[in-house]
């Protein structure tokens, strides 16, 4: 299968992504606009979290395979697969509009979360919906090639998305644990999901302040190991490029995503959600 993206090219997905893509719960993802509201400031912004998760699970590829270059052992090959489907699925718990609909969400108790992943009461928020997807719904079903070819456990796909490492033993490789290092392009301060969204919300919303040099910033991740944990790196060569994305996403939040007239509305929708007396609620299961 290959997806012809705007912002990548031409994205490879193999077989055991596309089961996973093709599953009615990852297909929804197509009717979930990436900024919400921000179409009525920016007329193109109407792309989808469809097309930026698997931008996400492409940069997550490329990025491995900088920092793992000319080894392709079989711990390797499934670390490798399990970051792919959590960057793939990290929005798959996203409501309409995105973030402006989490007010809707129930409490976290009634996703009946399997215990190993309950962390506090209150009201759900997209991740919860994420972790009750990959390890607790019929999306689960969905890899089971990725675990019949690679070993991947759903488990360890949903630890590297809430940062909480279960298992150590199925992240370590010849005594190191990789699990800091993966996480870390999962969500952290330089992951595949803002290099992936800051380059494809600008795209869409006709801006450039997003604009980085993605390819460098790859090139140059480095593997920075202390205490027996793998953590992410850069080379000093790419720092000014790093400046460079902290900046860009910087101005992406003032000029794009803090735009007062998208930030008004999605006020106005969580003042209806707050007043109509649970009139529209969504769904636990």
């Amino acid at each position: 299968m290959e997806v012809r993206d705007p912002i990548h090219g031409s994205i490879h997905i193999s077989e055991n992504i596309e089961k996973v893509i093709k599953h009615p719960f990852f297909q929804r993802l197509r009717n979930i606009k990436q900024l919400g509201f921000s179409e009525y400031v920016f007329p193109g912004a109407t792309h989808s979290r469809f097309l930026h998760s698997i931008g996400v699970m492409s940069i997550s590829q490329k990025a491995f395979n900088a920092l793992f270059k000319n080894q392709n052992s079989i711990e390797l090959q499934r670390l490798k697969e399990t970051l792919k489907l959590a960057c793939l699925l990290h929005d798959i718990g996203h409501a309409p509009l995105s973030h402006a609909t989490e007010a809707a969400m129930p409490q976290v108790e009634q996703l009946e979360l399997p215990q190993r992943f309950e962390v506090f009461n209150g009201q759900a928020t997209h991740e919860d919906y994420t972790i009750k997807a990959i390890v607790d719904s019929s999306l689960t079903t969905s890899l089971d090639l990725s675990k019949e070819k690679y070993g991947v456990d759903p488990d360890a796909v949903a630890q590297l998305v809430t940062g909480k490492c279960l298992d150590p033993n199925y992240f370590t490789v010849k005594g190191i644990n990789y699990f800091p290092l993966l996480h870390q392009l999962v969500s952290s301060e330089i992951d595949c999901d803002r290099m992936d969204y800051l380059l494809r919300d600008s795209y869409f919303c006709g801006v450039s302040y997003g604009v980085f040099d993605l390819d460098w910033v790859i090139d140059n991740l480095g593997i920075s190991i202390h205490d027996g944990k793998a953590h992410l790196g850069i080379s000093h060569r790419a720092v000014s490029t790093f400046d460079d994305f902290l900046l860009s996403r910087y101005h992406m939040f003032i000029m794009v995503y803090y735009h007062y007239r998208a930030v008004c509305l999605e006020k106005m929708l969580m003042l209806y959600l707050k007043e109509t007396s649970n009139e529209y609620l969504i769904p636990s299961c």
